[in-house]
Order: structure tokens, then C-alpha cells, then sequence
């Protein structure tokens, strides 16, 4: 294969990574060599041998396999053989905190990981994973047994360790409360169990203990013990001398080919990287850790602000082109009505869109007409897997994480980085019919949210009686009846000439009612390089906005950090002074997002735009265009 070239600071970063990760490869080697243990390249790295002759181009860590002897022989071994002060092997034997069935062999004075780990405070390096393959029996009954076994203890194991899920169990909440009750040591004694039961007798089919492999039954064994050399970027190595089943268990037949540019990208989510001592190796940027991390940084927040407001101006064309009524509510409207735009520039969270409820249901009818394949837009109507009572209108091939919203549940639907649509509900002019009106248009927001992202045991046994008691009279609702409910009240006064307004989504825009002659026709304003719909009394809106508990939204662009005490007579000149409070505020409310293709050019991989047949690099519009 030709040998790519590197384009951006990410591509140079990614490389410094996987060359700093053969320094461990060539130790581990070396170590196996002198003793006479064998091993071979597992999972991605084996692949990446007989494909790209070492790593897949987007691949960022290091897989090592070995038969029960030679994992045991290495683990006596390697710790007294290796440099203390430049490798580390991390297993149960040398790290009681260590609580996971497979090993890593770390190099040291360098800092590697996803931010959960931050959490159980493993201070771990940059690592290569060593998995054990041992036997399981040949009855496909008893196979399929003890592999599912195993998978479910090793996901114990994990979720004890570490608090994630990373894979699809369908038992979440009894992995959850069995984690809590069972001591680590006997799930690695169980462990143990599971994996000799059938002794150490050599058998037709073998597994390792990566939980990512699932609980397929397993792979057949023969030629598991004949290794060869092969040439792994620059050095020699071992590997399984016929791996084509290995190979095929695993990603299917047609391994050799490469996957579609959309889905060249890492399954981990690292959250730390300190090269140490090897940086100096390499012509790298100061803030290379940047570059392939998730944490946010001033410049990516304000990049993904700007990405906000094209989705908005696609949407405001829209509706400039269709005569559909809509106004830049929330945060932005806050910020333009007390002209610190630049405040505006950095992003907090979504954009807040809201339409009358008959333009939101004509944008909804026409939308995807429009919005072509860039973007599209979602709502319970078109996605049985999204419950919320308002619209999104996401970017594709893109992905934002919601804290608060579980991960099984996002995992169902595309989670495209997005902008808010929400409707304006007509609600009563008599100030006690209104008010309650509003209060059952929440209450019902709420109790749909309660049902769709909280209908688990996990939520129950964690939160309050008052909650417990609330799952518990929900019961008999399904979300898609507490949907219906929420529609029937909203038409109450769909056909009546009302003054007010009531935010339909129930809390996006604080649940107000606002009278109908602050909104009016909208007035379009210049907000950020754009020219968006404002309501057309933005002061008195601002007022309203101040009624309600000395303002949500201004706490909250004091909390951020955007502005001084002294708001708006003083600001931050320059938004890149963003403090690291702000950031950990927005990191936690969104623990990462994902722009890919439409991040800022050297923070992207180039190979995730290389076509391997054509042998040049494709566009956004072809990318997009070839995907769907």
C-alpha cells in the first residue's frame, strides 16, 4: 500500500501515537524472543498487518494475543525482565486496583486514556492490550454457554471497574445492581472457572478476553499454535501463521476491503494523551493533545458555534423561501438584546429555534425537501426512537453526547450535532386558565421524559420516593399515550384567536408564556456575520426574560463565565478568554462531540476522505453524497 501522506496536525498526532506504541511492541517482542514465549497480533492490529502492513491508517492502539501458557509465562516474566523505569506490565498481580481478566503492557512517563478513568484515578500510559485465548469446549451447547457466561462476567468486570457500557447487553439494570454487589476478586475467580472448565485440554475452538468480541461462541483453534514473522511497519513481529478464520470470525469475509470513509474512525474516546519524553520525537504543535482528545477548547467551541448558525441559516432560508414565521429565541436572544454579540460567538449549547405551531407544522412538511443531504430533520413523527416534544434539525455524519440522556436510548437514533425547533402553543387569555394550561403542558413534557429516558431500574433505585412513586402511577402509559395526551392539549386552543403564547416543548425556553404582540412578525437583525429573525419588541422580551427568577439565561451566561459582574456595560473582549470553568460546565452537560468531516481542517484525519480505489481524497459533498 502506498504510504499516505500526512496532512494535518491530527494525522501527524495520530502517527506520533502509533510510533510511540511500537516502542512497547518492540520491548514486548523482545522479552517474548529471548524466553521463548509466542504470541500474535489480535483483532485490528492483525488486520492492519495483512491489509496496510502495520496499522489501519485510523486505528490508535495495539492488540497482542497469547495461548493461556504463553500469558501466564509472560506475566511471571515480564516484570522482572523489562526496564522499570520505561515499561509497566498492569495486570491483577501488580496492580490490586486492576480488576480485569486481560493485561496491558504500558510504557511509562506518558498518560493515556478515555476521562472515566480519571474517575477510579488509573494513572495509566500509552499501552498495548494483551489477551488471553484459551480453549472452550466442543460441544456448540456448552460453547455457546460458557462464552455467554463469560461475556456476561468480563462485563461485570468492566462496568465495576470502569462505570460504562461500551457494548449492547440486554440485561443493563441487572448488570448494574450485580456489579454493586459482587466483589471483584469473585468475578475474576469465576473468571478463572469459566474459562478451565474444560481443564486445560486443547479443544477445536478457542476465545479470547476482549469484551468488545461479544459472546459469538468463539473461534475455531487450528493453526492457533503456528506463528510466523511478519513485518509490522518497521519490525518484525509473530502473528498466527493461517489467520484468515481469526479474521473472518471477526469482521467478516470480505476483511481485505476497506470500510466506507464514513466509518474509518476509532471506537475509543480518549480523553487524555501526554506523549512524555517521546514528543520530542516528533514535529508537533504545542497543543497536540488537542487533537485527538474530546475535551473541549475555546477555539472548537467557537468553531462549533459557527457551525450552529449555518444550520440556522439554512433553515432560516427555508423559511424566508416558504413564508414560515420563526424567531431566535433562548440564550442568542438574550445576548443580541443586550448587544454583546460577541458573547454569541462561542457555543453553550443549541441554538433555540421557535415557530407558531402552523409554521412549525409546515416546516416540518417541507423541510427535508430542502434541507438536502447535509442536513435533516428529525422529530417523533419521523423517528419512533426520538420522544421529545420538540424538532431537531441535525448535521449528518456528525454525533453530540447528552448527558442526560442514557446512552442505550441515544445509541437508537442518530445523535447528529443540531439546532432546537420549537413550537408556540396558543394557550388562554384568562390569566388562571393559562396558568394552568401551562402546568399540565410541563407536567406532561416531564412525565414524558420520566417514561422514555428514565423507565429503568437503575433510575428507580437511584433518585427519590417522590420519583419512585411518579415511574410507579406511569406505569399504565406507554410515552406514545403521554405523546397523545400532550397533542390534545395543545389543540385546546389551536383554533382560537388567542394573545399568548406557551413554550410547547414545556422547559426549552423556560416554559414561558409570552404575549403574542412581543413576538409579532419578527425582526431581522445582523447576529454574528448573519441575518436571523428576532422577536420584533426584543427589549420587552428581554424584560420577560428578567421576570422569571431573576433570569435562568442570565445566571447562566454568568455561570459560563461569558461576561463580567458589571453585565452588559462590560465583557469579555476577546471570547478566547473562555475559563476552564466554563468549559467543565459545557464538558459535563455534553461529554463530547464528535464533527468529523466538518471540524476545522487540521483537526479532521485525512483518511477518513481517501478513496483507496480512486487513490485521491473526496469531498464533503461526495462523502455525503456517496452515503446516502
Amino acid at each position: 500500500m502506498q504510504k499516505l501522506e500526512l496532512k494535518t496536525n491530527k494525522d501527524k498526532v495520530l502517527r506520533a501515537l502509533q510510533e510511540t506504541q511500537l516502542e512497547g511492541l518492540k520491548e514486548l517482542d523482545r522479552i517474548c524472543r529471548k524466553y521463548n514465549i509466542s504470541y500474535s497480533l489480535g483483532g485490528g492490529t492483525s488486520l492492519g498487518q495483512i491489509r496496510h502492513g502495520g496499522f489501519i491508517p485510523w486505528d490508535d492502539d495495539i492488540d497482542i494475543d497469547m495461548t493461556t501458557e504463553n500469558y501466564e509465562k509472560f506475566l511471571k516474566i515480564a516484570p522482572k525482565e523489562t526496564d522499570s523505569n520505561r515499561f509497566f506490565l498492569r495486570c491483577r498481580y501488580t496492580d490490586k486496583n486492576w480488576t480485569r481478566s486481560f493485561s496491558r503492557f504500558e510504557i511509562k512517563l506518558t498518560h493515556f486514556g478515555p476521562k472515566n478513568w480519571d474517575r477510579i484515578k488509573l494513572n495509566s500510559g500509552i499501552f498495548i492490550d494483551l489477551f488471553e485465548l484459551h480453549y472452550l469446549p466442543n460441544n456448540k451447547f456448552l460453547r455457546k454457554t460458557v462464552s455467554s457466561l463469560l461475556f456476561f462476567v468480563r462485563y461485570l468486570e468492566m462496568y465495576k471497574m470502569l462505570g460504562v457500557y461500551n457494548l449492547k447487553p440486554k440485561y443493563r439494570s441487572l448488570i448494574v445492581v450485580l456489579s454493586k454487589i459482587t466483589p471483584a476478586k469473585l468475578l475474576l475467580k469465576l473468571d478463572d472457572l469459566l474459562k478451565n472448565c474444560y481443564g486445560r485440554k486443547k479443544t477445536n475452538w478457542i476465545l479470547d478476553n476482549a469484551v468488545i468480541n461479544g459472546n459469538h461462541g468463539g473461534y475455531p483453534s487450528k493453526g492457533i499454535n503456528e506463528y510466523e514473522d511478519v513485518m509490522f511497519e518497521n519490525i518484525k513481529v509473530m502473528d498466527k501463521k493461517n489467520k484468515h478464520t481469526w479474521l473472518a470470525t471477526l469482521y467478516g469475509e470480505n476483511y481485505m476491503e476497506w470500510l466506507p470513509p464514513v466509518k474509518r474512525i476509532s471506537h475509543h474516546k480518549w480523553f487524555n494523551l501526554d506523549l512524555g519524553v517521546y514528543k520530542n520525537k516528533f514535529d508537533l504543535p504545542k497543543n497536540y493533545s488537542e487533537y485527538l482528545t474530546l475535551r473541549y477548547t475555546a477555539k472548537k467551541l467557537e468553531h462549533m458555534k459557527s457551525i450552529s448558525l449555518e444550520i440556522l441559516q439554512k433553515v432560516s432560508q427555508i423559511c424566508d423561501k416558504n413564508n414560515i414565521k420563526y424567531y431566535l429565541l433562548g440564550l442568542d436572544s438574550y445576548i443580541k438584546g443586550n448587544n454583546v454579540d460577541e458573547c454569541g460567538k462561542i457555543w453553550y449549547g443549541p441554538l433555540k429555534v421557535a415557530m407558531p405551531r402552523k409554521d412549525y407544522n409546515k416546516f416540518a412538511e417541507i423541510s427535508q425537501k430542502y434541507l438536502g443531504k447535509k442536513y435533516f430533520y428529525q422529530s417523533y413523527k419521523t423517528d419512533k426512537q426520538y420522544k421529545y416534544s420538540y424538532a431537531r434539525v441535525r448535521l449528518n455524519l456528525t454525533s453530540i453526547r447528552e448527558s442526560k440522556t442514557p446512552k442505550f436510548i441515544e445509541e437508537k437514533y442518530n445523535n447528529g450535532f443540531f439546532i432546537e425547533i420549537i413550537p408556540l402553543d396558543n394557550t388562554s387569555n384568562n390569566f388562571k386558565k393559562r396558568k394552568k394550561h401551562v402546568k399540565i403542558i410541563r407536567r406532561l413534557n416531564h412525565f414524558i421524559l420520566l417514561k422514555w429516558k428514565r423507565n429503568n431500574f437503575r433510575f428507580f433505585i437511584k433518585h427519590n420516593i417522590k420519583y419512585k412513586l411518579k415511574l410507579l402511577l406511569l406505569l399504565p402509559f406507554s410515552v406514545d399515550k403521554l405523546i397523545n395526551k400532550l397533542e390534545n392539549q395543545i389543540q385546546k386552543y389551536a383554533n382560537i384567536d388567542t394573545d399568548y403564547y406557551v413554550d410547547g416543548s414545556g422547559y426549552q425556553l423556560n416554559g414561558l408564556t409570552i404575549k403574542k404582540d412581543i413576538l409579532g412578525n419578527g425582526e431581522v437583525l445582523e447576529y454574528n456575520g448573519y441575518s436571523f429573525s428576532f422577536p420584533s419588541n426584543l427589549e420587552k422580551y428581554i424584560n420577560k426574560i428578567n421576570s422569571v427568577k431573576l433570569s435562568k439565561t442570565y445566571e447562566k451566561i454568568k455561570e459560563l463565565g461569558y461576561i463580567k459582574n458589571n453585565f452588559p456595560n462590560s465583557y469579555l473582549e476577546e471570547f478566547t478568554k473562555i475559563t476552564e470553568n466554563t468549559i467543565k460546565i459545557i464538558q459535563k452537560k455534553y461529554p463530547h462531540c464528535y464533527l468529523n468531516y466538518f471540524d476545522m481542517p487540521d483537526y479532521q484525519l485525512s483518511i477518513l476522505r481517501y478513496d483507496e480505489k480512486e487513490n485521491r481524497y473526496l469531498s464533503n459533498e461526495e462523502i455525503i453524497n456517496s452515503q446516502y
